[in-house]
């Protein structure tokens, strides 16, 4: 595996300064480990996308640190990106130094392959999951964990966990029964129109105690026999 090498500097602004730092195409950061003091850390933002692009979240990093002049190199993970809100662009990034003898816990994408024969049926496949929580050592982690669906040869058919053919020294934290991806039959025609049939359209719904207009004239004409007021003019009062 090709080593990914990320440079950086360390870090003497904090605070209102860093907002100088975006300007100039440079980002905010941070390293720090178990056994590691935190280290305020500057990086090239371009850089740091195109490393982050190749890497993810599960690929080590040696993160190379300038310390005036004296460097040293750190392997690490991307542990967070700070995001702005309307943007999206990184504004601040965390770092965690990892122990190649102790292993970590990270999330792996997920990456379906192959072709489902009830998809191509007609069916429509339901993906419960997109990545997965895994344990492994720093030098085992995978950059993503391949399923097939070729598998899925029947509508309601499903991959669970346990199903997951795992890279040696990969441990799942998430429970062997949770369902990752299935294939429901598609809706027919009948289904459909029964379902329809079942929901009422707006001029079905008639407001609660609201007459319709021909069964006021109806009223109104009823009380004018018996000498009455219509119901729906106001009653008059003698003043």
């Amino acid at each position: 595996m090709v080593n990914i090498i990320l440079k950086s500097k360390i870090r003497e602004v904090f605070g209102k300064q860093n907002k100088k730092l975006r300007q100039k195409g440079l980002i905010p950061g941070v390293v720090y480990g178990r056994k590691t003091k935190p280290l305020a850390l500057t990086l090239d933002l371009k850089e740091f996308l195109n490393i982050y692009h190749q890497a993810g979240d599960t690929d080590l990093i040696d993160l190379v640190i300038d310390n005036q002049g004296q460097e040293i190199t750190k392997k690490v993970l991307v542990q967070t990106v700070n995001r702005d809100y309307v943007t999206s662009q990184p504004i601040h990034i965390d770092f965690y130094e990892v122990e190649m003898d102790k292993p970590v816990t990270t999330h792996v994408p997920l990456v379906f392959i192959g072709e489902s024969p009830s998809v191509k049926a007609g069916g429509v496949l339901v993906k419960s999951m997109d990545e997965i929580e895994i344990e492994a050592l720093p030098k085992d982690l995978p950059h993503q964990i391949e399923i097939d669906i070729s598998p899925l040869d029947t509508f309601d058919k499903t991959i669970y966990v346990k199903d997951i053919k795992l890279p040696n020294g990969v441990k799942s934290l998430v429970k062997e029964d949770t369902p990752i991806v299935t294939v429901t039959a598609p809706i027919t025609e009948e289904e459909l129109e029964a379902e329809l049939g079942k929901a009422k359209t707006v001029e079905e719904v008639e407001v609660e105690g609201e007459k319709k207009p021909e069964e006021m004239e109806v009223e109104a004409g009823e009380e004018a026999k018996e000498g009455k007021e219509p119901t729906n003019e106001p009653q008059k009062t003698n003043e």
